[in-house]
């Protein structure tokens, strides 16, 4: 089932993108998003809106693969996520409030990991730092007449180091606030 859904939204999102690109006035947007990951936002958009960088600092693990096999041994906690997404954008059905993005980045973690021998020796957790290419693709809706919109978006995050082609499914909604136009 999640399969199918990191297939059909994708899919989606894309087929109903317009060519045209309209003027986006946003130029730096901070905000909260729930889900995969957890935490706070910061988002600059550049070229009339058609490109941005988004930045997420916060938890990796919390809601999807909390309690999950890794590199012989288990996660069992969250942990610290820092990524770095370079996104392009495009207008939907040519509205300026209605934005498709898609776009590629890296990503950085830090999280507990319980090695197979925890549970017969003395050896209790091994911290690890991970990193890895990341995707995403999601819709932003910016509300009429307010300096706030919502976003919602659904990618994927594939571990290069230490242990290659982890993956990771991240799906997340929120909200941000326009505070420099």
């Amino acid at each position: 089932m999640k399969k199918l859904l990191f297939l059909v939204i994708p899919i989606l999102i894309l087929s109903s993108i317009s060519t045209a690109q309209a003027q986006y006035d946003y130029n730096w947007s901070v905000g909260f998003r729930v889900g995969e990951p957890l935490g706070f936002n910061i988002r600059k958009y550049f070229q009339n809106g058609d490109r941005a960088l988004d930045v997420n600092v916060g938890t990796y693990g919390l809601i999807y693969n909390n309690d999950r096999r890794y590199n012989r041994g288990e996660y069992k906690t969250a942990g610290l996520m820092i990524q770095g997404i370079y996104l392009f954008h495009t207008a939907i059905f040519n509205r300026d409030w209605a934005h498709a993005y898609y776009g590629f980045g890296g990503q950085i973690n830090s999280r507990k990991h319980f090695p197979d021998a925890w549970r017969n020796e003395s050896i209790k957790s091994v911290s690890k730092i991970s990193l890895g290419p990341t995707g995403t693709a999601g819709l932003e809706f910016k509300i009429p007449n307010q300096n706030m919109g919502f976003f919602i978006d659904a990618g994927l995050y594939v571990e290069a180091l230490p242990s290659p082609f982890f993956i990771n499914p991240q799906i997340s909604a929120g909200i941000r606030i326009n505070i420099v136009k």
